[in-house]
């Protein structure tokens, strides 16, 4: 089957129906795809800041803010002071932020099986590593144009 459609479209399709599967995946812990990568991240290092999480996902601070506070009131992140600016909290995943963990990193699995059924293992590594080129090629080329003309929104 061949969908005959541009790259872009080729790429909006894999994103919107994984943000599909994880919300189903996921409902029952009440959790959302959107707080996936910073209950990942969070998990991986432990006492990261809000700032840092914009940074690396490369996203609007507004938005990590929504995410980590939904993240707090269901008890699953934790907020402390930085002890070297108090102005910043500290993030860390609560014992029931950790309980996801296993769920999550299921449920991506299950994701990439299912859209790499067919792939051998050799051309699923090429493919991830074309894309892994194309995400780098992508941030240079918007940190290139930020830089010039000094409009910098994230993005």
């Amino acid at each position: 089957m061949s969908l005959n459609i541009p790259f872009r479209g080729i790429l909006s399709i894999i994103i919107r129906n994984h943000f599909i599967f994880m919300n189903r995946e996921l409902k029952h812990l009440e959790l959302t795809e959107g707080q996936v990568p910073c209950i990942i991240a969070i998990s991986k290092r432990p006492g990261i800041t809000q700032d840092d999480l914009a940074r690396m996902f490369h996203i609007d601070k507004g938005t990590i803010a929504r995410a980590i506070r939904k993240l707090e009131e269901k008890n699953r992140v934790s907020k402390v002071p930085d002890p070297e600016n108090r102005r910043r909290y500290l993030l860390s995943l609560t014992k029931e932020g950790e309980e996801l963990i296993p769920e999550i990193l299921l449920a991506e699995k299950k994701w990439e099986n299912i859209i790499f059924k067919g792939f051998s293992d050799e051309e699923r590594g090429e493919l991830l590593k074309g894309m892994e080129k194309m995400a780098e090629n992508s941030l240079e080329t918007c940190k290139n144009q930020c830089k010039e003309s000094e409009n910098c929104e994230k993005g």
